[in-house]
């Protein structure tokens, strides 16, 4: 029998208030090497913590894989945030230790063919999509197809993990994952849109979308009002992509006698009475990714709204009393300020009480990261997480000004705009 080999995870995160130390997402890679019986250890840290020691985080996990043997598996997370972090870290593993070096994450799963090992040049193995699959079978020794798995050195054949998720166990009941007063929960992965900003549309792959275990979805519930949550942050990228599937979570949420809000993200075209009467009676905040309420910004994006549709849902929604809130985005292409403060004015008109706005972010692998010079876009440096600054439809001083009407949405009683000072009565 095969002795599964030791795996080290190394999770360095950008943590939002309310986030437990440990994400959601690690914690489900390491409840899957668990249950395969690989020893399994996390070293988690966050970069906008404050007094985070990058040179600690980096001696710590290292400490941990000489502890843990001379054939452990180190995995790590890539993401836009912690790029020179999870660099120095792989260097210092390949000098310093045995241990195999797996990089995996949405900095790794949207390059290019070819474009691994130049990114990645200390890396072992590198994984494109879902992680679980691919470091289980890497502390098992049961390697096979389908997995997203790329070892160094050979033919880069681009494809990314293509398994089922529905056999995944949860890091909740396991215990590897404390149930915490708030909790961030998932039902699926993936998304069947192309919105040309977001990752979550998964380019290349063949299933649109993935759903881990509906009874695991039970149990989970089950435990959640068990320990009394308060706030369930639902992350599924849109959590009625499939309507059936909605509909059962919700039932299985009523089932546990669920007392906590859900907070949910969704889309507004997908919403009808069969949803909503579904929501009947559940303490829900609804979140819906409007973007834009210009048609021709939309269409650029690949979102396509149609405002007809979104305004008959707002009513709908009104007409039911659910809490939602609108998010939007400045920075897009085409965009002016005037366009953007339109979008606020329309949102406004339809009744939004809440309305978030964030700042566009070209991350890899998405079509308007690959257009950047279409459309002429400028990002902030010096900042972890580089930002949309001014495109060929606006400047600098105007896109501060977007930031500031953007800060001022969090505001309830916002200063009127010096561009159009009617949008905020």
């Amino acid at each position: 029998m095969v002795v599964p080999r030791p795996v080290v995870l190394a999770h360095l995160d950008w943590q939002r208030p309310g986030d437990p130390r440990t994400g959601l997402g690690v914690a489900s890679i390491a409840a899957a090497t668990r249950a395969a019986r690989a020893p399994t250890s996390i070293v988690s840290d966050a970069v906008n913590r404050s007094g985070f020691d990058a040179a600690a985080w980096v001696a710590q996990v290292v400490a941990t894989l000489q502890a843990s043997g001379p054939d452990a598996l180190l995995g790590v997370s890539a993401f836009v945030w912690n790029e020179p972090e999870v660099q120095t870290l792989m260097a210092t593993a390949r000098r310093e230790t045995t241990a195999t070096v797996v990089v995996g994450g949405p900095q790794v799963s949207y390059l290019p063919v070819g474009a691994l090992e130049g990114a990645y040049p200390d890396a072992h193995y590198l994984v494109r999509g879902h992680g679980e699959p691919a470091m289980v079978a890497l502390a098992t020794g049961d390697a096979g197809a389908g997995l997203g798995l790329h070892a160094a050195g050979a033919h880069d054949l681009g494809l990314r993990a293509d398994v089922s998720l529905a056999d995944l166990p949860s890091p909740y009941l396991d215990g590897t994952l404390r149930i915490e007063r708030s909790v961030r929960w998932e039902t699926q992965r993936g998304c069947p849109y192309a919105c040309a900003f977001c990752q979550h549309r998964e380019p290349g792959s063949r299933l649109r979308f993935r759903e881990l275990g509906a009874e695991r979805i039970a149990h989970e519930a089950q435990a959640f009002e068990a320990a009394r949550v308060e706030r369930l942050s639902v992350l599924d990228p849109i959590f009625h992509a499939n309507p059936k599937r909605a509909l059962q979570t919700l039932r299985a949420v009523r089932a546990a006698r669920l007392s906590a809000q859900l907070s949910l993200q969704c889309r507004f075209e997908l919403v009808d009475e069969v949803f909503l009467d579904a929501l009947d009676g559940l303490d829900v905040a609804l979140e819906f990714g409007l973007q834009t309420a210009n048609e021709g910004e939309s269409k650029v994006i690949g979102r396509h709204n149609r405002l007809d549709v979104v305004a008959r849902a707002i009513e709908a929604l009104h007409r039911r009393g659910v809490p939602f809130e609108v998010s939007l985005i400045y920075g897009l292409p085409t965009q002016t300020l005037s366009s953007f403060e339109a979008s606020i004015a329309w949102c406004r008109a339809h009744g939004v009480a809440t309305i978030r706005a964030w700042p566009l972010m070209l991350l890899r692998g998405t079509p308007l990261q690959a257009e950047r010079t279409k459309w002429g876009f400028e990002e902030s440096v010096g900042e972890r997480i580089p930002i949309v600054v001014a495109s060929d439809t606006f400047t600098r001083e105007e896109h501060a000004e977007m930031a500031r009407l953007a800060r001022a949405l969090e505001d309830p009683h916002p200063a009127p705009s010096v561009k159009n000072p009617e949008i905020t009565s």
